[in-house]
């Protein structure tokens, strides 16, 4: 039977039972606390291309799992042991963040990452129970997948801000060294304008580059590093295997976001009236062949495989 059909047999039989009204009341309640963090998302993604691919990536790589990792679809709109377990967990979570709230001073860094880490645990908690409610327990490999890696998706966004600038220098200082290599002339230094934020600027050859936010690495370097991890938990990977994972991840985006910005400066001088243009296309294909092989070297499903 086909997932509509199951969940409009499912809905047919239980419509008309209090305690389904309950589980949904439920779930209603935990829509509209977490309301202001689903904007923040929205927002976030909406403001930053960067954190929108990832997340578009992140989606896509669950659809993979569930297309080749062998999900049974069972006992739809019910509220199962590992929808009452999340369900239970996320409203504990909650009352959690509400009694730390009081003890813990809000100004505080450790205080601040306390609090936004809970919320961001009772948050995909939330989202678990309800995946779990309406498809049932035979997703809870997947499931688990999922929310965790989106967990710490919610995590690296908190530090977009902070990571940008060093992110940048790093990235500028591997190009510039690589260009070096291969016979470039390259400086790198500030260019400070009133009442203006400083530029980071990579002259090669006497033509400037700014090494803008979009330049350093942080969109394909946590896309690798989520796409690790997420392949990491799914293969249920001991801390060794996880850890190098993971490194493999983050070495790769760097790698690759190195090699965008080599590509770009070389071709400039011969395309600035398609600069914009040339641009889009290397950063597209960079991007995209960083992903392709962190998935297939970190064991990504590619076909079907049988569920444990």
């Amino acid at each position: 039977m086909g997932l509509r059909s199951q969940l409009a047999d499912s809905l047919q039989q239980k419509y008309r039972k209090a305690d389904f009204w309950v589980h949904v009341f439920l779930f209603v309640c935990l829509a509209v606390v977490f309301w202001p963090m689903t904007r923040w998302v929205a927002g976030t993604a909406h403001e930053q291309s960067r954190i929108l691919h990832a997340f578009v990536v992140l989606c896509m790589a669950t659809v993979l799992l569930i297309r080749f990792g062998g999900v049974e679809i069972r006992e739809v709109l019910t509220m199962n042991r590992p929808a009452r377990h999340a369900l239970l967990a996320t409203y504990g979570l909650l009352f959690g963040s509400i009694l730390l709230r009081t003890l813990l001073p809000a100004q505080s860094l450790y205080g601040s990452l306390t609090m936004a880490t809970l919320s961001i645990a009772a948050y995909c908690s939330a989202l678990a129970a309800v995946v779990f409610f309406v498809f049932g327990d035979g997703v809870r490999r997947v499931v688990f997948t999922a929310v965790s890696t989106f967990g710490a998706f919610l995590l690296l966004s908190l530090f977009m801000g902070p990571l940008d600038w060093p992110l940048r220098s790093l990235a500028g200082k591997w190009s510039g060294q690589v260009l070096h290599w291969l016979g470039q002339s390259v400086e790198m230094g500030l260019w400070n304008q009133p009442s203006e934020p400083p530029m980071l600027i990579l002259l090669v050859n006497d033509h400037p580059f700014h090494v803008a936010s979009e330049c350093n690495g942080f969109g394909v370097i946590l896309t690798s590093l989520l796409l690790a991890l997420l392949l990491s938990i799914y293969r249920r990977l001991g801390p060794g295997d996880l850890t190098m994972n993971l490194i493999a991840g983050i070495a790769l985006g760097f790698v690759f976001n190195t090699l965008r910005i080599i590509c770009i400066v070389l071709l400039a001088p011969h395309m600035m009236k398609h600069y914009h243009l040339m641009h889009e296309i290397v950063g597209g294909i960079t991007f995209w062949l960083c992903l392709v092989i962190v998935w297939v070297s970190l064991k990504g499903p590619i076909r079907e495989e049988n569920s444990p």
